[in-house]
């Protein structure tokens, strides 16, 4: 569809960003021309836009005055799920396939939220601990020969083992990381509900089965609340003490976002006192967990030490998955990613 040439591949982030420094060690440019912008003024994008066949977004916005700039443009590829930096509506004007695909560096993080649901829903620290520990000794129980028939299930008189069944999940941040927690969710069977500053149109919404909630009404009604938020000036003690009365007494919370989303010491006091039910947390306001930390003796915690970003090689796997389905389209016609027009 380039006659051989190089496709002129805009990428909306600037040559500082961190996505450029991937883009680079990528070797992005052996196979485009790259065009990319200095800064983050929206004039400079769109002198550059002129000459572009196809746009590469990851969190810059790329505007309707872009895309309208951009006559020659053919295909907008976005670096994950999350379009709300894309003018969508610009984009179906003018005919350009907006593609999305699923990262691996999002994925990788959303895997980690479902392990620590799934540790809190079954109480999987407490029931090691029982086993590891031979907890029977203490109980007057002696290890007996199991059969289909006979087994003694949960010796430990474990309390609170549940279901994540019909259970629901509060997600508070329904971006790239969100989403694909949401995805998961919805394999379980569970309900989604979510929170953040700007609610999704109602489309994206029943494409992922979820509602919207402010965020009071959602801590109210949620039994796993995820945080996947980023840790900003307004963000910081999301999750306060007022918060965590709000939260249903059989409740868990869930950080894999930052550490500074929630008040430590309100989150401990409320797991003493059994105000919650759980957490699940994978951040901490200082990391490692001090020793002082009174989370670490909890018993009603699951505690890792920031490993959802699981094996780091999410770049060397979604860079060249997006490029991929860049020259995919411009060689076939075809992409990944791009929504089905009715009658298609």
């Amino acid at each position: 569809m380039t006659d051989g040439a190089p496709i002129r591949l805009l990428v909306t982030d600037n040559t500082a960003s961190r996505f450029a420094f991937h883009l680079r060690e990528g070797r992005a440019h052996d196979e485009f021309c790259i065009l990319m912008p200095e800064g983050d003024a929206e004039a400079e994008l769109i002198a550059l836009a002129r000459e572009a066949d196809a746009a590469l977004c990851y969190q810059a916005p790329l505007s309707g005055a872009v895309i309208k700039a951009a006559r020659a443009l053919k295909f907008i590829q976005k670096h994950g799920l999350n379009c709300r930096n894309i003018d969508v509506a610009a984009a179906a004007r003018r005919g350009i396939p907006v593609a999305t695909l699923p990262l691996m560096r999002n994925v990788t993080v959303a895997e980690h939220a479902l392990a620590l649901i799934l540790a809190c829903s079954r109480r999987l620290i407490a029931a090691h601990h029982a086993v590891a520990s031979a907890a029977y000794q203490a109980m007057d129980l002696q290890p007996t020969p199991t059969s289909q028939g006979h087994y003694l299930a949960n010796w430990p008189r474990i309390e609170g083992i549940g279901e994540l069944y019909q259970a629901t999940a509060g997600i508070v941040g329904m971006g790239d990381i969100g989403m694909e927690i949401a995805k998961r969710c919805r394999a379980f069977g569970m309900n989604i509900v979510y929170y953040q500053r700007t609610q999704h149109d109602a489309a994206t919404e029943a494409a992922m089965g979820m509602q919207y909630l402010p965020f009071d009404a959602l801590l109210a009604s949620a039994d796993y609340v995820v945080l996947v938020v980023p840790h900003t000036r307004e963000t910081d003690s999301l999750i306060d003490q007022a918060a965590l009365a709000r939260m249903k007494p059989g409740a868990a919370l869930i950080n894999i976002g930052r550490g500074g989303l929630v008040d430590e010491a309100a989150l401990a006091a409320a797991l003493e006192r059994k105000q919650i039910a759980m957490a699940g947390l994978d951040v901490y306001r200082t990391e490692p967990l001090p020793s002082q930390s009174p989370l670490r003796t909890l018993p009603n915690v699951v505690l890792t030490p920031h490993i959802g970003g699981g094996s780091y090689r999410s770049w060397e796997v979604d860079m060249p998955a997006v490029l991929a389905n860049i020259k995919r389209f411009f060689a076939t016609g075809q992409a990944q990613g791009v929504p089905q027009r009715e009658g298609a």
